[in-house]
């Protein structure tokens, strides 16, 4: 009886010490588990989609000649922050062309970012008037980040207002969010862009771009991408036009959504040229004009933009080139070409900076890594 009774403690002793073990090995199991569930985001190679990336060049809306110049100004433009469904965004845009110069077409932009409702992103809803005229978007372009938090797009809406800019004088923008009471869009500007013909004015052969490409290569600081995206994925194609020598001036024209990273570079041909972005004339629109003649060659030519750091969203550029008269075959004054609509119906600086032409003018683991982004718009 006395050696059954020890052959039961010492089996229960066993169990016992068994039951811990499984105990303690289960509960070392979960922690791996979790913690692995933690560490996922930086372990992963990335989201399937990354809207980071640059995977929407601009596309080349015009291209044609004209004697006369073109004309761009963002008037009172800036930052808006959050406006709310039923609220108004309003810009003033005052236009000062030659005396005598005819318009052969205008074009107005609306940047805006950052749509959501809540803390959903959204496809905005708007209402454009100009002059208090409503006005439906030629063309909608945009971009979005496609994965993790604040997954908010962003972009650019091209408006063809040919028939409602007569000339030199003040246009009024304003721009509803028409979509639900919590939904809020951004905007960070409006541009007017006018190609006018001026019997005084230069021969020029001009190309414009538009679009939205979210670009982000942010990195912590020992180099790391944030966002899974490196410097060398984020070249936006801005232009690429074919030029015939000799030409007297080219002079190129970018504007950059958040524009404020001094890292980003712009590419023409092989030339790298830092510091296009500098936050002016403000942070959230950046617009830079540059002499590029050097740069170019005869033939095909490559324009780009290199995102190096946080977000930005390049939307525009425009290259004008001054032409010889009489040198190589002549061009039609006035030609012009539009991408993905007919010519007939041309489809598809700040204010103080636009008072004269000027040189061819008028004149952004995964959820930590997230939240840098939110300290970049937090600061506006």
């Amino acid at each position: 009886m006395l050696a059954r009774t020890t052959t039961r403690k010492k089996e229960l002793k066993v169990y016992r010490t068994k039951k811990g073990k499984l105990r303690a090995g289960v509960i070392l199991c979960l922690l791996v588990y979790f913690s692995c569930l933690l560490a996922a985001p930086a372990l992963a190679d990335g989201p399937e989609q990354n809207g980071y990336v640059a995977d929407k060049p601009l596309t080349e809306y015009s291209h044609g000649t004209v004697k006369g110049d073109l004309y761009y100004t963002i008037g009172t433009s800036k930052y808006s922050g959050k406006i709310y469904g039923g609220n108004v965004y309003s810009v003033s845009l005052n236009v000062n062309l030659p005396e005598g110069a005819s318009i052969k077409f205008a074009r107005l932009y609306d940047y805006w970012t950052w749509s959501a409702e809540l803390i959903t992103g959204r496809d905005p809803e708007m209402n454009l008037s100009l002059n208090g005229q409503g006005l439906e978007p030629e063309v909608k372009y945009s971009d979005r980040k496609l994965w993790g938090i604040y997954d908010y797009p962003s972009g650019t809406w091209a408006y063809n207002v040919t028939d409602y800019v007569s000339g030199s004088g003040s246009y009024s923008v304003e721009i509803e969010n028409t979509g639900p009471a919590a939904s809020f869009i951004c905007f960070d500007g409006v541009g007017l862009l006018i190609v006018y013909e001026d019997p005084n004015g230069k021969d020029i052969e001009y190309w414009i771009s538009e679009g939205a490409d979210m670009l982000n290569s942010q990195t912590d600081e020992n180099g790391n991408p944030l966002y899974y995206v490196t410097p060398n994925q984020t070249i936006c194609e801005m232009l690429t036009p074919t030029i015939q020598f000799p030409i007297n001036k080219a002079t190129l024209w970018t504007v950059i959504q958040s524009g404020n990273w001094p890292d980003n570079i712009l590419i023409v041909n092989n030339k790298e040229i830092p510091g296009i972005c500098n936050g002016r004339p403000y942070a959230d629109l950046d617009l830079d004009t540059r002499d590029v003649t050097a740069d170019l060659v005869s033939g095909e030519n490559n324009i780009r933009f290199q995102a190096v750091g946080d977000y930005v969203v390049p939307s525009n550029s425009f290259l004008i080139v001054e032409t010889v008269p009489g040198t190589g075959d002549e061009k039609e004054t006035s030609s012009e070409t539009t991408e993905g609509t007919s010519e007939d119906s041309n489809e598809q600086e700040d204010e103080q900076a636009s008072s004269s032409p000027g040189p061819g003018f008028g004149t952004t683991l995964a959820l930590l890594a997230a939240g840098k982004l939110a300290v970049k718009k937090r600061w506006k």
